[in-house]
């Protein structure tokens, strides 16, 4: 698959960055970035940290075999402050709690203060060298909605972010398709990742470690929701790339394609109400689906039959993913993880053709 490395002289690439990085930090700023909309437990930090951290660094170019390392510290250094001084990060004692805002000027911080620390050449120096990783394109269109709903994301070198001692590289990518507001996929958006690395099954059964983080993040958006009045749902297709295999977990009518040679495989059968089989379980549980105008709905609401969210839909909406595996041999060419709002209107293989006309249009960006 394509990938996207400094080449050459990767510590000059890297001295630019932290230059051009520390030369526009504004220190007046204080929303540099998006916060949650939720106050944050313990168990939610480090979802929260890599958040904030990739937001603010991709205000400025930063090179994506440099990102994953710079997360990792900042985990390690805010995970200390909260220890420490966790009033920094915006502990409220009284209700073990933190304030999204106040840990994210914490974050803020420190990024700023390690940046400031590689502009010495000696420090610079002591950086590890780049590993190779997958080349990314990403486009977003809010189109007619007040807010957006939707998230993705990408995560580079999962093992150097969450400190996992393993020779092995894992790369992340998903797409979130709100509805009824945007709060599951903020929230699936910023710890979906994190629970999957937490798992107790992950790295040695990464199947099972998918289920385990859906589940995980469901569960706790849910025991969210009751108590910060979360709304909404959000489908989920999420990709890990490991050990020369590619995962694909999901809800709802996300999908995603695997392109080889021209040959596009669907890897995605999406979770409708059309589907025999997810009828079924939803009549089994005591749940209908309904014929609205022509659109089949659970209990006469959601076209999608399975979700992260929609409390009030549970449990005939259930957040447990389907998995798959595959195989890469190397040949592969490129993925495409999109939403409804792309599968709708486009067919994968008029999909695939796109993206091979760009490359061909634009050779020079193209790397092997």
């Amino acid at each position: 698959m394509a990938t996207d490395c400094v080449d050459g002289d990767y510590l000059g690439a890297y001295a630019r960055f932290f230059a051009e990085f520390v030369a526009r930090v504004n220190p007046d700023d204080q929303l540099p970035v998006k916060v949650s909309g939720y106050d944050i437990i313990e168990g939610e930090i480090v979802g929260e940290i890599i958040s904030v951290t990739l937001q603010y660094l991709n205000q400025t170019y930063c090179p994506p075999s440099l990102q994953s390392y710079i997360v990792h510290l900042v985990i390690q250094a805010i995970k200390s402050t909260c220890k420490k001084q966790p009033e920094i990060c915006g502990l409220r004692q009284q209700e073990k709690t933190y304030a999204p805002l106040k840990l994210m000027q914490a974050v803020t911080n420190e990024v700023n203060e390690i940046c400031r620390r590689y502009l010495d050449n000696s420090r610079l120096a002591l950086l590890p060298p780049p590993s190779s990783t997958p080349q990314v394109v990403v486009g977003a269109t809010r189109n007619a909605r007040r807010k957006m709903e939707d998230r993705h994301v990408v995560l580079h070198d999962l093992h150097t972010i969450f400190n996992i001692q393993d020779d092995t590289t894992a790369n992340y990518y998903a797409v979130f398709d709100g509805h009824g507001g945007q709060d599951a996929a903020a929230y699936c958006a910023t710890h979906l990742h994190q629970y999957l690395v937490e798992s107790v099954y992950y790295p040695t059964d990464p199947e099972r470690a998918l289920r385990d983080a859906f589940l995980t993040t469901d569960a706790h958006f849910i025991a969210k929701s009751s108590i910060q009045r979360l709304n909404g749902g959000t489908t989920a297709v999420c990709v890990l790339v490991l050990d020369k295999k590619l995962y694909v977990a999901w809800v709802g009518d996300s999908m995603a394609s695997l392109v080889k040679r021209g040959c596009v495989k669907q890897l995605v059968n999406p979770h409708r109400p059309t589907r025999t089989d997810e009828q079924e379980r939803i009549n089994n549980m005591g749940g209908v689906v309904v014929n609205c105008v022509g659109v089949l709905r659970v209990n006469g609401f959601l076209s999608i039959s399975r979700a992260i969210g929609d409390v009030s839909h549970k449990p005939f909406v259930t957040g447990e993913p389907e998995i798959r595996s595959i195989t890469l041999d190397g040949t592969e060419d490129f993925l495409i993880i999109a939403c409804d709002g792309l599968w709708d209107h486009v067919d994968p293989r008029k999909a695939a053709q796109r993206v091979y006309w760009q490359v061909l249009q634009n050779p020079h960006n193209r790397k092997t």
